[in-house]
């Protein structure tokens, strides 16, 4: 245990708290009510809060996730603040971010700045449409044969 009573774990797999600080390591599964993470990692994470620095994290479900020089596969939170970090999939209610952040796909109500999209809700749901023709009008085609 350190001065606070918190007891130090190391490569832990499973950690369920109410409140997670990692410096530095890593988790597998995380449920907390707030986790902090610097220098770090989780394969995944549910919580209330979530504020990661220079770290990443592979799925977040959170009500507020805060990245900063971070990257995440999957973020579904109401409110993402994205600084000068990367995702793969963020929905959300609200997104706040810089110019130098980038966004895979991106579906979110309210976006504040400038994220660099590579897929949004509208070329999704084309291309979903486009797919959607294109898998019909084949299947007419060789189901003939």
């Amino acid at each position: 245990m350190d001065h606070n009573g918190s007891q130090t774990y190391e490569g832990l797999d499973d950690i369920e708290a109410d409140h997670v600080t990692i410096n530095q390591g890593g988790a597998g599964q995380v449920k907390a009510t707030t986790v902090e993470v610097t220098q770090g990692g989780i394969q995944a994470v549910e919580a209330e809060t979530v504020s990661i620095s220079q770290g990443g994290a592979f799925i977040i479900d959170a009500e507020s996730a805060d990245l900063t020089l971070s990257g995440a596969g999957l973020v579904t939170s109401d409110n993402v603040n994205l600084h000068s970090g990367g995702a793969g999939v963020v929905v959300a209610d609200t997104l706040k971010t810089d110019p130098g952040s980038v966004i895979g796909v991106l579906f979110a109500g309210t976006i504040e700045g400038q994220p660099n999209v590579k897929v949004d809700a509208r070329r999704a749901a084309a291309f979903g449409a486009a797919m959607a023709v294109t898998l019909f009008v084949l299947r007419r085609v060789f189901s003939r044969r």
